[in-house]
């Protein structure tokens, strides 16, 4: 590992914390703007910058040049997004592209090889983040982008560039299989046609234009389906999957049904306001989240042990494995998704009673968080414990 990101632990707990935050929010009778700006961005902007300050300077093999940046990108994203709670949009909106502009800046400054397709993937999530900044600023300070817009760049932009592009490097790695190039390459053209195509349709809002945009958008998810099930089942190995690889393949489940429910409610308008909570629970907190903690179970060990137990020498340190509840990974896996059920079960309830959807998921998140940051901070414990004794 050539570079480790002190600020991405930080970023994904703030993203784990938006996530059930996120929950609160929706049952109050606030501005309903504040609870997508506060799960797409808070969530899911902060864990595509903590991953991709990870992943690019590695992907590079080179240190990341002026690491201070990131401080003051995580400062400006903090404030801005403090004052949206506070329903400050224009000043909030401001911030955060302050923040992604440093970002954009930052990030693509550090590529000097953007020949591997996950990089070219990344380079484009990146530019839709910063592009999500610029329309949020333009809609809440002068209204020319519609609301829509702002949502489904960060997300069919940033976040699906990303988990194609991740995903396409992580799952052959971890199985030791090479991908078809040729087949990743085409898919990373389909996949920007296919966002440019689905950012027009809602800026004109011309349901037919949308509903096309739709279906390309699900005909990409299907090729990129299609390459991974060549990956996964001509491997020479049959060995059992990584527990890494279970779980992004698992998330990927919610996905195609959020994609055709989006192209049935763009073919027929008047079910949409019946059909977005499904959409948010099947896309957001189904297939994105758990896609993330795919990524957070992977990469967030790699990190802390790269960054605190390296360079010792004189005092037992963990292996990278041992950061993670490795055992506990298919328990939380099967009823996760049995909580993720009921939760969507609940939420379908009229109020009162959609409230109680709050408590199976609040259920996954915290056994995510027993399994990654109560286990890493153990270790942390017992290694200054041991150091301690020695001295």
């Amino acid at each position: 590992m050539f570079f480790v990101s002190k600020v991405s632990p930080f970023l994904f707990g703030l993203a784990l914390f938006n996530l059930g935050f996120s929950l609160l929010l929706r049952h109050l009778p606030a501005d309903k703007v504040v609870f997508f700006i506060s799960l797409i961005f808070g969530f899911i902007g902060f864990t595509l910058m903590g991953a991709i300050y990870q992943i690019i300077p590695n992907s590079q093999n080179r240190k990341l040049s002026n690491p201070e940046i990131t401080y003051w990108v995580v400062g400006f994203s903090i404030a801005g997004l403090i004052l949206l709670y506070f329903s400050r949009f224009e000043i909030s909106s401001l911030l955060i592209l302050i923040s992604l502009s440093l970002f954009f800046i930052h990030t693509i400054r550090n590529v000097r090889n953007w020949t591997p397709v996950t990089v070219k993937f990344l380079g484009v999530s990146v530019f839709y983040l910063f592009l999500f900044s610029l329309f949020m600023f333009l809609h809440f300070n002068f209204n020319l982008i519609p609301f829509q817009v702002v949502v489904h760049t960060l997300t069919v932009g940033a976040l699906l560039n990303a988990v194609y592009g991740v995903e396409l490097a992580w799952i052959p790695m971890l199985l030791m299989e090479t991908l078809n190039i040729k087949k990743a390459n085409r898919l990373f053209w389909i996949k920007q046609i296919s966002t440019l195509t689905f950012l027009l349709s809602f800026i004109s809002m011309n349901y037919s234009f949308l509903a096309l945009a739709s279906f390309i958008e699900f005909t990409a998810f299907l090729f990129f389906a299609y390459i991974l099930y060549e990956v996964v089942s001509n491997r020479k190995i049959q060995t059992p999957l990584p527990y890494v690889i279970k779980v992004l393949l698992v998330a990927l489940i919610p996905l195609p049904f959020g994609l055709i429910l989006g192209v049935f409610s763009s073919s027929n308008p008047v079910v949409l306001p019946f059909t977005v909570d499904i959409h948010i629970n099947l896309l957001i907190y189904g297939f994105t989240a758990f896609t993330i903690f795919g990524g957070m179970l992977h990469l967030l060990p790699r990190i802390v042990w790269g960054w605190k137990f390296a360079t010792l020498k004189e005092v037992k340190i963990p292996t990278v494995n041992e950061l993670v509840e490795e055992k506990e990974i298919p328990r939380f896996l099967q009823s996760g998704v049995i909580a993720f059920l009921l939760f969507v079960s609940l939420d379908s309830l009229s109020s009162p009673f959609r409230i109680l959807s709050i408590i199976p998921y609040m259920f996954i998140i915290g056994y995510f968080l027993k399994i990654t940051y109560v286990c890493i901070f153990n270790k942390l414990m017992e290694v200054e414990h041991g150091t301690n004794k020695s001295s």
